[in-house]
């Protein structure tokens, strides 16, 4: 067994900390909000399925891999949610945590979903989606000739299918149990050993291709500084002796500025020097910034005068062991 751990998208952590930051006057405002509303709401539907796979009982050596991401031939990206690879069979898990009526035209390729005030929108037909994924990896698995196959399972308890197609198996979360157990008797006969399994799943890992930040924004369309958490990140804070504190408030802490520096990564560059430290995060003296930045050990370039400090991915856990509450 071997369940690999969903992290948070890299679009919703950019989304967040544009969330944080984005003024409610900016033009677009509502198109972000709604954005961050879509994809926070896509990984809690990724994350309430992920909880069934932990309570799996399968009688063969299985991999979950999350998110893979797999360039075709043309350079178009296969997105996947869930892959659930064993000796015997290879399924494909397209998750959708939407509400409403659920009306999937197999003519159409497109989903209906009718809310309960019957507003009717359009969405991308995930069974389509999910025919798609299957047939490229019949492509760049054809070596281990393992079978393939697909469903779409519903995240929401809320949702009511309706009318689908037989092509593709569409259930809420709670049928995932019972949907594999009748694919392990489907599929009683291995196809693969252990190790050849072992390897279909490092062979898949390594076509992944890691999801990239958004193209940056006009940083002057956002608030800089570190935002008060306590006060919804409508006002600032100022240091003082190693702490930021609220100008409104006056809630002081230390860590906050691990999530401000994040922000900072992600919306505007993946480096900083001591002058662009200042001028954000409006720290006036040039000694104080340099202990900073030192303070946390960043891998740097340059020397000392041009310094460039380069800020690790996942920064508000790199930074934690520097803070003096940890």
């Amino acid at each position: 067994m071997n369940i690999a751990i969903r992290e948070k998208p890299i679009k919703l952590m950019w989304l967040e900390a544009l969330k944080r930051r984005l003024t409610e006057k900016d033009i677009d405002f509502s198109y972000y909000n709604e954005q961050f509303r879509r994809v926070d709401a896509g990984f809690a539907g990724e994350s309430r399925v992920d909880r069934e796979w932990l309570e799996l009982i399968c009688p063969y050596t299985f991999f979950v891999l999350h998110n893979l991401n797999l360039m075709n031939s043309a350079q178009h990206s296969h997105q996947l949610d869930t892959l659930f690879i064993c000796t015997n069979f290879m399924l494909v898990v397209e998750i959708k945590n939407i509400n409403g009526r659920l009306d999937f035209d197999d003519i159409t390729h497109q989903c209906i979903r009718t809310k309960p005030d019957g507003t009717v929108e359009g969405f991308p037909n995930a069974i389509s989606q999910t025919q798609r994924h299957m047939q490229f990896l019949k492509v760049i698995s054809q070596n281990y000739s393992l079978p393939i196959e697909g469903a779409v399972i519903i995240a929401n308890p809320n949702a009511i299918i309706a009318s689908h197609p037989n092509t593709i198996p569409i259930f809420h979360v709670s049928g995932l149990q019972k949907h594999l157990h009748s694919l392990f008797k489907k599929y009683s006969q291995a196809t693969l050993s252990d190790k050849q399994l072992t390897q279909l799943a490092q062979h898949l890992l390594s076509k992944h291709q890691p999801l990239k930040i958004p193209a940056p924004i006009d940083p002057s369309r956002f608030r800089h500084g570190v935002l008060c958490p306590k006060c919804q990140y409508k006002f600032k804070m100022h240091y003082v002796r190693g702490f930021w504190i609220c100008s409104r408030c006056h809630y002081a802490s230390e860590e906050i500025f691990a999530e401000a520096l994040q922000d900072y990564r992600y919306l505007v560059r993946p480096t900083i020097t001591n002058k662009q430290l200042r001028e954000f995060f409006n720290i006036h003296s040039s000694d104080a910034a340099n202990r900073l930045l030192r303070k946390f050990q960043f891998p740097f370039s340059g020397s000392y005068k041009n310094r460039v400090y380069h800020l690790p991915e996942n920064l508000v856990e790199y930074m934690k062991p520097f803070f003096r509450s940890s």
